[in-house]
Order: C-alpha cells, then sequence, then structure tokens
C-alpha cells in the first residue's frame, strides 16, 4: 500500500500548499479564505489517508478513517459555495447555501460525536490491511457528495453560457478539473461498501491542485498576481518532483531488494544516486515545459518582455514631458500673434524662438525613432581609429572653445567588422557627454587597445574626462530612456549608445567618482560580423 499512502502524502502537500498561498494573498476575500478552507479540507483528507495507508495496528487504523471522513465531508460544501461566489449567483443560491450547510453540518457532528454510525470498523480489504466499514448513516453520503457537485457543475455550466470570455474559461476549466478529479477520488468509496475495486482513481486528487494553479495562472483566477502565481506553480511542481523522486528510490529499492535478497545503506545511497542523475535533467525539462505552458515563455524571455514593457512606459512618459515644453511655447506664442503681429520686438523674439522649438522637437523625434526602432547594422570593415581621430578633428574647436585638453592614445591600426555611422554616433554620444561634464574645461582621455583571450580579441575603447562625475545613485539609470540630468538634455543618448554597442555584440560599463570624473569603456569583439 505504498503507492496509496504516498498519494495521500502528495494530496497533503498540494492541498496545503494551495490553501497557504490563496490564504496569504492580498486582499483577503471571502472567496479566497473559502477556496483556501477548500484546499484544506483535500490535504486533511490525503493526510489521513496516508496514516491510514501506513497504520499497522487496529485502532491507529480506525481512528485515521474515521479523521479522513472528517476532512472531506466540508469538500463538495465548500465546492458548491466557491461557485456560487465565483459566478456572482450567490443572493440566487442563497437558501440552497443555508440548507447545504446545515444538513452537512449535521453530518459532521455525526461523524465526531458517534464515529460508531458513521465508521464503525476496519478490516483489511483487496491489498489494504485496513479500510474503513461504513455504517447506515454513511450511506447516505456518497448520494450527498455526489448530489451537492453535480449542483455546482450545473451552476458553473450555466455561468458560462452567459459569461465573458476570461470569466468562461475560468468556468470551463474549473468545471472541467473537478468533473474528471472528483469521481476519480470517490473511488475510496468503493472497498468502504466492499466493492471490489481498488481505489486507483484517488491519484487524480493531487492533480487537482495543480490544475487549479493552472487556472489561477492562466486565467487570472480569483485575480492573483503574477508573482503568487509563479510562486504557486514552483512550490507544487518542487513538492511533486521531490515526491515522485521519493517513491522512485522506494520502487527502485524494493525491486533491488527483491531480485538480489540484499538490501543496505550502500545500495540506498547508489539508488538515490542514480534516480538523481535522471531526475536532474527531468526536473529543468518539467520547468522548461510549465513556464511554456503556463507562461509561454521561459523566466529569461519573461524577464525580458517586462523590460520591454518598462521601457515603452519610460519612453511614453518621457516623450510626454519632453514635448510638452516645447508645445507649451508655441502654443503660447501662438495665441500672441494675432494681437502683437504688428509689434517688432515680438515679431523679433518670435522668429528666433519658433525655429528652436520646432527643431527641439524634431530633434527629440529623431533620436526617439534612432532608440525606438534602429535600423539594422550596415555590416563593413571599419578602422576604429579612424573614426575617432575624425571626430576629435570635427570637434576640435569645440574643445579650444571649451578649455579641453585631450589626450589620445591610439593602438596600432586595427581593422573590424561594423557599422562605421552607427559606431561613430556612439563615440560622439560619449565624447560630447564629457565636454558637457567639463563645463570649466578639464582633460578627455580616448585610448584604444586590444585585449585577447582563448582565441578571441576584443577592441578596447576607453573615454575618459575630468569632469563633475556621476552622482552613485544615478548610474544604475544612467542608460534609461529619458534619464538625464541636463536642462536640455533628452536623456537618450546613452539610452542609444548602448544599442548601437549591443547590436554589434559588444558591451559598455561605466565607473564614475563625482567632482573626479567619468571613464566608459566600450567592448567590441574584432572577429563579429552580422
Amino acid at each position: 500500500m505504498t503507492y496509496f499512502a504516498l498519494c495521500g502524502l502528495i494530496g497533503f502537500f498540494t492541498g496545503i500548499t494551495c490553501s497557504a498561498f490563496i490564504l496569504f494573498h492580498k486582499p483577503r476575500t471571502a472567496l479566497k479564505i473559502l477556496w483556501s478552507l477548500y484546499s484544506l479540507g483535500i490535504s486533511f483528507w490525503g493526510f489521513g489517508f496516508f496514516h491510514l495507508c501506513t497504520a499497522t495496528n487496529y485502532d491507529a487504523a480506525l481512528f485515521w478513517s474515521r479523521m479522513l471522513d472528517l476532512g472531506a465531508i466540508f469538500i463538495p460544501l465548500f465546492f458548491f459555495h466557491i461557485v456560487v461566489l465565483l459566478t456572482s449567483t450567490f443572493e440566487q443560491y442563497k437558501k440552497t447555501v443555508i440548507i447545504y450547510y446545515l444538513i452537512f453540518v449535521c453530518y459532521f457532528l455525526i461523524a465526531l460525536c458517534l464515529p460508531e454510525y458513521f465508521i464503525p470498523s476496519v478490516s483489511a480489504k483487496l491489498n489494504f490491511l485496513f479500510y474503513p466499514n461504513a455504517a447506515p448513516v454513511f450511506y447516505f453520503f456518497p448520494f450527498l457528495f455526489f448530489y451537492t457537485l453535480i449542483h455546482g457543475w450545473v451552476v458553473l455550466y450555466k455561468a458560462g453560457q452567459k459569461a465573458s470570455a476570461i470569466k468562461r474559461n475560468q468556468y470551463k476549466y474549473f468545471l472541467y478539473i473537478t468533473a474528471i478529479c472528483f469521481p476519480g477520488a470517490a473511488t475510496a468509496f468503493f472497498p468502504t461498501f466492499n466493492i471490489p475495486i481498488s481505489p486507483f482513481g484517488i491519484f487524480l486528487a493531487p492533480v487537482h491542485d495543480i490544475a487549479v494553479a493552472y487556472i489561477i495562472v492562466k486565467y487570472n483566477l480569483m485575480d492573483i498576481n503574477i508573482i503568487i502565481r509563479k510562486s504557486l506553480i514552483y512550490s507544487l511542481l518542487v513538492t511533486i518532483i521531490t515526491l515522485i523522486f521519493l517513491v522512485a528510490v522506494l520502487i527502485s529499492e524494493h525491486l533491488f531488494h527483491q531480485i538480489m535478497h540484499y538490501q543496505n545503506i550502500t545500495a540506498s545511497i547508489i539508488t538515490a544516486s542514480i534516480i538523481a542523475l535522471i531526475f536532474t535533467p527531468l526536473k529543468n525539462k518539467i520547468q522548461s515545459l510549465v513556464d511554456r505552458a503556463f507562461f509561454k515563455a521561459t523566466p529569461m524571455e519573461m524577464a525580458d518582455q517586462n523590460e520591454k514593457l518598462k521601457a515603452v512606459a519610460i519612453l511614453a512618459s518621457g516623450l510626454a514631458h519632453e514635448i510638452k515644453n516645447p508645445l507649451t511655447t508655441l502654443k503660447t506664442f501662438a495665441e500672441y500673434v494675432p494681437q502683437k503681429k504688428d509689434d517688432p520686438e515680438f515679431m523679433e523674439q518670435y522668429k528666433k524662438i519658433m525655429p528652436q522649438e520646432i527643431s527641439r522637437i524634431d530633434n527629440l523625434v529623431h533620436e526617439l525613432l534612432l532608440f525606438a526602432k534602429p535600423s539594422p547594422p550596415k555590416i563593413q570593415t571599419v578602422d576604429p581609429n579612424e573614426i575617432i581621430s575624425n571626430i576629435v578633428l570635427m570637434l576640435e574647436q569645440k574643445f579650444k572653445s571649451s578649455n579641453i585638453q585631450t589626450v589620445i592614445q591610439l593602438n596600432a591600426s586595427i581593422s573590424f567588422q561594423a557599422d562605421p555611422n552607427q559606431l561613430k554616433q556612439a563615440l560622439l554620444n560619449l565624447i560630447l557627454n564629457a565636454i558637457d561634464a567639463m563645463p570649466n574645461g578639464g582633460t578627455l582621455t580616448i585610448e584604444t587597445s586590444v585585449i585577447a583571450s582563448e582565441a578571441k580579441q576584443s577592441l578596447i575603447i576607453k573615454i575618459s574626462d575630468t569632469g563633475c562625475g556621476i552622482n552613485p545613485k544615478d548610474l544604475p539609470h544612467i542608460f534609461e530612456p529619458f534619464f538625464t540630468k541636463k536642462e536640455k538634455g533628452t536623456g537618450l543618448g546613452l539610452a542609444i549608445t548602448q544599442g548601437i554597442i549591443e547590436k554589434h555584440a559588444g558591451k559598455i560599463t561605466v565607473k564614475s567618482q563625482s567632482d573626479q570624473g567619468t571613464t566608459f569603456n566600450i567592448i567590441l569583439p574584432i572577429n563579429h560580423a552580422s
């Protein structure tokens, strides 16, 4: 009876896990509390069945037979109550719910106070050492059990016909799950009534909790958020895999003992080690399948999707904020034009400011497009030193006017595959940021070098300034779109730069200290090709 006992144990763990996660999720609604009690009833039944199957004496078996039935009595009642709350039909079935509660409470009191009228004794049945025998009062229980369940299924079905698509799926799958699992679990009645059929259907009882977790994840049952949903799934998954592992070890040991007629701790360790080696990849595969089935993505892909959604939200918020100011200026001038069109001073200011604000919006939209939908790199052979030299030459006058000294230390000329225009844009953004960080002058250092490791070569471009530096609190956010401390900055320059570097299979890092300067390191694979 080891397999049936372990089935009860699995039912206990899955039920208690479901109950705990649903109960402690806030806000704590009546539906969640009731569902937690419902799962707790299934867990209590599993706990009692486990002890019944492992009992070695009559008194213990009788005690746990009566206990497991106390746990099972309220399961159909809670199911019906959950159904009317879930389908928002409680007012319609309020009197029916009250009648059911009165009947089931009476049944519970009889089972608790007069157990000899419910389960009078236990005896050996089929392959069970002990199994409960039914008293006359117990004979009515299976009828009540199924009548309540069927009533709940009818309510679910009717509500599903009128519900929205999301609600319809919730009702439909809850109906399917309970219509499959409960009749399976009800096979436990057979030996009680001396019907010579083993209760193999009880293995569907733990499946119920897993399937409920699936509805919680896929169809937002009870409005439980995604964090709790994932925790619930993985907690149940780990529980099941662990218990399956234990079952496999026990079965293997039993077979090993029967074949070899030998059993000791060494054999147990060897068996467990072999099964562990098999179960590790199996566990990973199961987790991957769960991710795909429930979340349509792996955890890494979900994290990436969340980051993309976060970026879109930041873009929308930042764009609205950045465009609002120039639009306000344009609107104000437009309102005053009819009144002050003959005012030379106003019109002169109008001619000066209007193009500036329009240009500001145009530049913002251009940078936004570069960030949101960058063009694919046009890869060709480029010389990074040449690109840097051209940028330095182009900015020579700006360096002089800003009182900035330049230190250029370029490695021997090297060619690699990249988009020259995108690389130039990325470097120009960093150099212009360095100039802005040194309003009172300073030193800009640009270095290139090549490092080799494991037959791979990488180009390092180092851009350092002696400017104001970056506040440590701001460092984690500098590559986020629209994050800027500049009065007229868009906050897109570094985000675009990072995107360009990553499209070239490279990475960019930054080190900075307040009032001491900032250093950006760009690392690009020399042998990268797209």
